[in-house]
């Protein structure tokens, strides 16, 4: 009889386990980096180097430089602002609730700007009525605000700045919810991007797939599925973005350099 109660217990607890604890996706995808020096082939910045101009090429072809930027809290904050990150939500009608990404039916706004010198979160929350109405209380520091508001969109000004409410029809159903249409309690968090970026740094492992290739997959922990996908495109989107216009910059320079000296003999 007690190995019989053992086992059930344990059903049990590894059910409400899998029930409680939030899973964690591990997203990767894998990367060429241009690296002049393991790729062969003769470009301009060898040729430049030839001529004595290597002062004018930067040296983030090195596979190492690169992918310390691809690590760089910088980068990781312009995704988070681009992405919205630094706003999260979670559906409070749920037990446990359950964090939301792109299903939320309101958005929460704040410009980067002002939400980058919040020192503390700011949490908002929200009930959601079925003919549109929406009150909120914000928690902010010590204080609290209540709002309410008839329709959509709709701005809340505080000292902190500026937030904005927006609804949003075609978000995407929310698996396990309840198909009764009533109202619902979303809480919202606006958080400082810079901290949200060193969050999102301290889970993404960056590693060359071997010592003699260019070839580094990124990796990335995180409890969303979709939203770690769209951190790693938009992270890679942005780094070829900046690369780009950082080439773009040095040839300006070197032509312009180089129209010089020809300008002088």
């Amino acid at each position: 009889p007690w190995f019989v109660v053992s086992v059930i217990i344990c059903i049990v607890c590894a059910w409400g386990y899998l029930r409680l604890a939030t899973p964690v996706y591990n997203i990767s995808a894998t990367v060429l980096i241009k690296d002049d020096k393991k790729g062969g082939g003769a470009s301009m910045s060898s040729e430049l180097e030839k001529m004595g101009l290597d002062g004018f090429v930067s040296s983030s072809n090195n596979v190492d430089n690169e992918i310390e930027v691809l690590k760089s809290k910088s980068l990781a904050r312009e995704v988070v602002n681009n992405l919205g990150l630094f706003v999260t939500y979670k559906d409070e009608d749920l037990i446990p609730s359950k964090e939301l990404y792109k299903t939320s039916p309101v958005q929460v706004n704040m410009t980067p700007q002002e939400a980058e010198k919040l020192k503390k979160d700011i949490v908002v929350e929200m009930v959601v009525q079925p003919q549109g109405s929406l009150d909120v209380n914000v928690k902010m520091d010590d204080r609290e605000i209540q709002k309410h508001f008839e329709k959509l969109p709709a701005i809340l000004p505080t000292d902190r700045g500026t937030i904005s409410f927006f609804q949003v029809t075609d978000s995407i159903p929310v698996e396990g919810a309840s198909s009764v249409q009533g109202a619902r309690h979303i809480t919202a968090t606006i958080s400082c991007p810079m901290n949200v970026a060193r969050g999102y740094c301290g889970n993404l492992v960056i590693v060359p797939t071997s010592q003699t290739t260019s070839v580094v997959t990124v990796s990335l922990k995180n409890s969303s599925l979709r939203r770690g996908q769209d951190f790693i495109n938009q992270l890679l989107e942005m780094y070829n973005r900046n690369t780009n216009n950082d080439k773009n910059e040095i040839a300006q320079k070197t032509a312009e350099f180089i129209d010089e000296r020809i300008g002088i003999i």
